[in-house]
């Protein structure tokens, strides 16, 4: 690098081969947000960890939303008889064991590839709550299992709707109580931010789903989860969607600042796996609120019979 922020290249020899002149206007900016890295690591991270945010973001993005779309879609397919409901049960559960594993064996370890890994040890967790909840495994006694006449939102009807998951959010504590408890003072706790994520976005979509919205998804419950759609709002959005958008937004700039500054690789890459999942959250809200249905997971809702 000469002088006037010129780059000479060299060939071996020490004899300058060409020199190339300093970007300039939106070329500067976008190299700038591409190799942008917090600057007290540049020197002391190996070459090989020197990851640039692009690449970072790409990553976590093709990780998450390869999760995402899988797992829903597996779990809509199972649904289509006890026998597949089973067989999730069985499969889930042995990706639960081996996520414990993976949020414990990478606990200690603040790298890129440790917190895609405990990412997948806290999703697997929150996939088995999820099939153990939605193949109808663990969904309290008859007592609570009551279809009811449609009414407006109200404390009183609030109450009984989240009894009426009670169960599964006792099922989903004890996930979130086990990933905090493996990852407590340690270096590495993606897959307790992870399940939280997870579970926090899943009740802001049930809360929003009771007060109201316009696409409800009704019709995707198995059989025995019918009498959930009791407890669905009017199919109109009520004010505390966009509330609720705006503040996972906020969240997932938050992390997306973090993400591209923070002080080592393993921090930013366990930062981007959540602003990932900070923007398909986002998307999952915006659908609640607009009459669309997207076709992501045709495929397997026909194996479903759906």
């Amino acid at each position: 690098m000469s002088g006037a922020g010129v780059e000479t290249v060299r060939v071996p020899g020490g004899v300058p081969s060409r020199v190339v002149p300093p970007l300039a206007g939106w070329r500067q900016r976008l190299h700038v947000l591409v190799r942008a890295r917090h600057p007290d690591m540049v020197q002391a991270t190996d070459i090989a960890t020197r990851e640039t945010t692009m690449r970072v973001a790409l990553r976590s993005f093709l990780v998450v939303v390869a999760f995402w779309w899988s797992t829903t879609g597996i779990v809509f397919a199972l649904e289509r008889n006890p026998t597949t409901r089973l067989l999730g049960l069985i499969v889930a559960s042995a990706l639960a064991v081996w996520g414990v594993a993976l949020v414990y064996l990478e606990r200690d370890r603040d790298t890129p590839s440790a917190a895609r890994r405990s990412f997948l040890g806290g999703a697997f967790l929150w996939t088995w709550a999820q099939v153990t909840f939605y193949g109808a495994w663990i969904i309290g006694p008859e007592s609570l299992r009551l279809h009811i006449p449609a009414q407006p939102p109200s404390w009183g009807f609030a109450v009984q709707a989240v009894l009426s998951m009670f169960w599964y959010q006792l099922v989903m504590l004890a996930v979130l109580a086990t990933t905090a408890f493996i990852t407590h003072k340690r270096a590495n706790r993606v897959g307790w931010w992870t399940a939280a994520l997870f579970w926090c976005v899943h009740q802001i979509a049930s809360i929003n789903i009771f007060l109201g919205v316009e696409n409800s998804g009704r019709g995707f419950f198995p059989e025995p989860l019918v009498f959930l759609e009791s407890y669905f709002g009017p199919a109109v959005n009520s004010w505390f969607l966009p509330f609720t958008i705006a503040c996972v937004i906020a969240y997932a700039l938050y992390t997306a600042l973090f993400a591209i500054r923070g002080r080592t690789p393993g921090y930013r890459q366990a930062m981007m796996l959540l602003t990932v999942i900070g923007g398909l959250s986002v998307l999952e809200l915006a659908v609640l609120g607009a009459p669309i249905q997207l076709p992501l997971w045709e495929a397997f809702l026909a194996v479903r019979g759906y």
